[in-house]
């Protein structure tokens, strides 16, 4: 009968470590130091119990030194369980990362967090990632950003708060020109993918309600625009319209008249009626804006609603040098850029606001038509320029006086 093997304490100590340390099964420790289960999960709860001494059933002689190959085993065993604790503790970090299907770059940044505590090599193989994959990005973080990266992130600056400045309105077209008004060299497509990735948006125009009610009776005026709003000069042709403003204190109207080549609105009036007045009010706004007379004859075209078609407005009109137009009744293309001032008005200002009384909605309505339609808003028949900076363009005087 063989002699049977006698344990030291000191390796049942560290046998038992082992599987406590780890969180592996008692049996396929057990396995791999060839020693019995049950034998060692005595040890284990020795251990555990704060016992130590850890005698074995087969063993009656006191402790004895190691020889060499146990030596070794415990060694390797003590390296290998301190390497397991060291996973298990990076890989408590990275729970995350590894429920998630995550970009290299996240893991790569997680190891450049842990790597004064963990092996880089480690971390490399346990998150599946490229140690040299890991220390390219390392080198390109030590760098900072290359050429392209930095202009990446300029235009994605200057895309932010051109959008910002023009209250949330402006889509790629128009910030592309406030760019390159700028002297920031980028193009519509790229301008479009930044807006896109940022979620960006701007306002596109919609239908609106035709306000003015047709005359059955009306004085005669022809159509002398056949739809042909820019005569290519400024006071050639102006256009008028009205449209309805809600406030809590009740309805307002508003009338406008724009010069149809600068598309700037040169007069207009609010009030709580729809009155013939109304227009003419807005007619004589236009008329002063132009240093209040005409010496050359002006087109004045709009609808047939009964406030253009009126004896009042003909007589007004004559007396200063204007000549009637009107559209044909129901056909809305024969006064559609009066229309398109008004979807711009209510789309991009008045749907986003709402104003307690009358002197509060006039007061933002007429700041809103001078000083970010005429003077800011790029308008894309102009080549992206505002109305007044078209007509500085073009050497008007009173644009000059406006600016």
């Amino acid at each position: 009968m063989g002699r049977r093997r006698m344990y030291t304490p000191e390796y049942r100590r560290e046998a038992a470590r082992l599987v406590i340390d780890s969180g592996r099964p008692i049996a396929q420790v057990a396995r791999e130091l060839g020693l019995g289960a049950q034998m060692l999960g005595r040890w284990v709860a020795e251990e555990r119990g704060g016992d130590g001494t850890g005698e074995t059933e087969t063993s009656s002689a006191g402790p004895s030194a190691l020889d060499v190959n146990e030596r070794a085993e415990l060694a390797r065993l003590r390296k290998e369980n301190s390497e397991l604790k060291k996973d298990r503790e990076f890989l408590k970090k990275s729970s995350g990362l590894l429920r998630l299907r995550q970009e290299p770059v996240d893991a790569y940044q997680l190891i450049e967090a842990q790597k004064a505590t963990f092996p880089i090599t480690r971390m490399c193989a346990l998150l599946n990632v490229s140690r040299s994959g890991f220390y390219a990005w390392h080198q390109r973080e030590q760098a900072g950003p290359g050429p392209r990266e930095q202009r990446r992130e300029q235009i994605t600056a200057h895309v932010v708060q051109a959008h910002a400045d023009s209250d949330g309105v402006y889509g790629a077209p128009r910030i592309t020109a406030e760019l390159r008004a700028a002297q920031v060299t980028v193009t519509r497509k790229t301008v479009a993918k930044t807006m896109a990735a940022l979620g960006l948006q701007g306002i596109s125009p919609r239908p609106f309600k035709i306000t003015t009610m047709p005359d059955h009776d009306p004085v005669p005026h022809p159509d002398l625009v056949n739809r042909v709003f820019d005569a290519g000069r400024l006071d050639r042709v102006w256009i008028s319209d009205i449209t309805y403003l809600h406030t809590q204190q009740g309805w307002l109207y508003l009338a406008v008249v724009r010069d149809a080549c600068s598309r700037r609105a040169l007069g207009w009036a609010i009030e709580n009626h729809l009155h013939t007045d109304l227009v003419q009010a807005a007619l004589a706004m236009a008329i002063k804006q132009r240093g209040g007379h005409l010496p050359n004859q002006v087109v004045f075209h709009a609808d047939r609603g009964t406030q253009y078609t009126s004896t009042q407005i003909s007589k007004f009109a004559t007396a200063n040098n204007l000549a009637c137009s009107v559209g044909r009744t129901g056909v809305c293309w024969d006064n559609a850029m009066a229309e398109s001032f008004f979807a711009t008005l209510k789309v991009e200002f008045y749907y986003r606001h709402t104003w307690t009384t009358h002197t509060q909605a006039k007061q933002a309505v007429s700041s809103w038509i001078e000083h970010v339609y005429n003077r800011r808003r790029r308008h894309s028949a102009l080549a992206m320029t505002s109305p007044i900076q078209f007509e500085l363009t073009h050497h008007h005087p009173t644009a000059t006086k406006a600016a």
